[in-house]
């Protein structure tokens, strides 16, 4: 019973150890481990529900959706125990707030050269300053514009929040592009396992469906 689910997650296991690194890979590894020993229990226990003489189809039937029901709540317990969007978000955080050294520039030096910039584009609207600076300015390229245009004091910004929300994760991919390579591959792992844990817990839901009695199985219901 769900070797299917079973071949179906080793496949999308595999796939993600050629697309992870070694350490991310583990973790779907981990999910996969602890899916395989989660269905090899069902196996044998729905095993010793159809050799037991002494119950009839419907007592089976009963045994059987217990089984399926008891599943569902281990299977809760290592969705709890294998999400990692934790690390996404301290990745995030990490990208956002890591220290770049500067290039030797006098800090004064800098702020003065942002304000002139921020002076010169401050009789420009937002459409004119991204079609005279908009390739630069989104990839990341004029990190000076892009300091200017960030530094911007309290009540002069020259963009709306979500166009700055835009560029300071241009600023951070631009100047930390080893941490924004290890969130996008945490991403990646993050994705690969919620796809792993969806398909288990569909196939859960359906095998535990099938072991309704048929009134209830059969009923079509409005959506």
């Amino acid at each position: 019973m769900l070797e299917h689910v079973l071949s179906k997650a080793r496949q999308i296991l595999e796939e993600a150890q050629l697309k992870l690194s070694v350490d991310m890979a583990a973790c779907i590894e981990q999910i996969y481990s602890d899916i395989e020993t989660l269905i090899n229990w069902i196996n044998r226990e729905i095993g010793l529900i159809g050799n037991h003489r002494d119950l009839d189809e419907s007592a089976k039937r009963t045994a059987r959706r217990e089984v399926l029901e008891n599943a569902g709540r281990k299977f809760e317990v290592i969705k709890t125990k294998r999400t990692y969007a934790t690390l996404d978000e301290e990745l995030e955080t990490k990208l956002l707030n890591a220290y770049v050294p500067g290039k030797d520039e006098n800090p004064l030096l800098k702020f003065l050269r942002e304000r002139e910039i921020r002076d010169r584009l401050s009789g420009m609207t937002e459409a004119q300053i991204k079609s005279h600076f908009g390739d630069s300015l989104f990839d990341g390229s004029n990190l000076l514009l892009l300091d200017a245009i960030l530094n911007s004091p309290p009540g002069f910004e020259l963009f709306p929040e979500s166009t700055l929300k835009k560029l300071r994760w241009i600023r951070a991919i631009k100047l930390n592009p080893e941490v924004a390579s290890e969130l996008e591959m945490a991403r990646e792992m993050n994705s690969v396992g919620k796809k792993m844990l969806a398909l288990v817990k569909k196939e859960l839901d359906s095998s535990r469906i099938k072991e309704l009695p048929g009134s209830f199985a059969q009923k079509k219901y409005p959506e």
